[in-house]
């Protein structure tokens, strides 16, 4: 073992750990953590095992921990440092860990990744529980892990087609694929060989000839429903940001005189900070807001946030009004990137607007001021109200000239 090959684990100097030679596999061991080691093929895969010398079988064993990133560092330490204790006290790890998998059910699978993988680790926890909950256990709760075949995974992922859409269902295969590689990462993965369907990006936004009906949709919404729903599709729109991002917003983070938003990088989806420009539309909305908040949260509500919870038939009330089909929430943020491109916004801008984190444009973003984000913002909000009222010989005429 040499000295490149043995030093104290940190999460940069393992990130920046090259693939290993052709056909062939490198080891580097923790000069923290005894029988921690890392390894790395030569597609750049890196994974936590445990090695250690067993008394009680007079020779090496090990277990595969999981992979890196996927598992943290800390947490690789620490399954590390249980099982040298294990076998100090005599106990056999692979034993013990063979008779446990030949007795566990798939509820109790789901249940681990949950308390140590999905719940400590991701932002997108409550849907990993809501897909578990209403799809994955039903189906293979009640069977042992090792009763699970390709050919059961493979028969379910086509059945969910049947109530939800192809790219919801591969969602759902995604998760069972990650479930077995977090928590059983040295047996073989039932999900491997089951094929995703091909999904269509999609590209659906309001056409110049809807807007008009939706934003007096959107208004009956305010006068005849909800105000709070109304506002919040609204903000929705004009900001161009996530549904979740614009449902917990909160006071704090307007700051009304550079007339911008912070959004905090544990609410964002890319964990660094967003600044999103407030267009006039949206300081009126707010104005109008602050001048009768109670909550720290511009949109407050009943449950356990203390935030408005996705307003699921509000937003099909509006639908209706304005006789539109096949619109999603998700489609205002397309929206408003979309009118950005027709006014000619770059790439860049548009994904600033959007905080769409691609790495090769990330040192564009790093540089950028808000003021060429604003204007590209400013002038799509413009074009959409103007769309709103436009006739409709004109709008044929003026979008194909643009």
């Amino acid at each position: 073992m040499s000295k490149e090959n043995k030093f104290k684990f940190t999460d940069e100097r393992l990130r920046k750990i090259e693939p290993a030679e052709v056909g062939k596999r490198a080891f580097y061991y923790d000069d923290d953590t005894k029988g921690l080691r890392l390894a790395v093929t030569d597609k750049g895969t890196k994974t936590f095992q445990f090695q250690a010398w067993s008394p009680v079988k007079q020779r090496p064993i090990g277990q595969t921990l999981g992979k890196s990133p996927e598992m943290p560092l800390q947490e690789a330490r620490g399954k590390a440092i249980a099982l040298l204790a294990a076998i100090r006290d005599g106990e056999d790890p692979e034993l013990d860990k063979q008779q446990r998998r030949e007795t566990l059910t798939m509820t109790e699978l789901l249940e681990i990744y949950m308390r140590e993988h999905s719940r400590p680790h991701k932002k997108s926890w409550k849907d990993d529980d809501g897909k578990i909950r209403l799809h994955l256990n039903p189906t293979f709760g009640k069977r042992l892990v090792t009763e699970i075949t390709t050919d059961m995974v493979r028969s379910w992922h086509s059945g969910l087609c049947k109530t939800m859409t192809p790219a919801a269902a591969n969602r759902h295969l995604a998760l069972l694929k990650v479930v077995y590689n977090a928590t059983l990462p040295d047996i073989p993965n039932p999900c491997r060989m089951v094929r995703m369907y091909k999904e269509h990006s999609r590209d659906r936004f309001l056409q110049p000839d809807e807007l008009g009906k939706f934003f007096q949709a959107v208004a009956a919404e305010r006068t005849e429903g909800s105000p709070d729903i109304a506002d919040y599709v609204f903000l929705s729109l004009h900001t161009g940001a996530r549904r979740t991002n614009v449902l917990a917003m909160q006071w704090k983070e307007i700051d009304f005189n550079l007339l911008q938003w912070r959004i905090p990088g544990e609410q964002s989806k890319n964990n660094s900070i967003m600044l999103v420009p407030l267009v006039g539309e949206v300081l009126e909305v707010l104005n109008r807001r602050r001048q009768t908040a109670s909550s720290v949260f511009v949109f407050p509500g009943s449950g356990k946030t203390g935030h408005l919870q996705e307003p699921r038939r509000g937003w099909l009330r509006i639908l209706e009004r304005a006789g539109l089909e096949g619109v999603r929430l998700h489609d205002l943020r397309r929206t408003m990137g979309s009118y950005q491109t027709i006014c000619g916004a770059s790439t860049a801008i548009v994904g600033r607007t959007l905080g769409h984190k691609n790495p090769t444009s990330t040192a564009v973003y790093a540089r950028m001021t808000l003021d060429p984000v604003r204007d590209a913002m400013e002038k799509a909000v413009a074009l959409m109200h103007q769309a709103a009222v436009m006739p409709v010989e004109e709008k044929i005429v003026n979008f194909k000239k643009g």
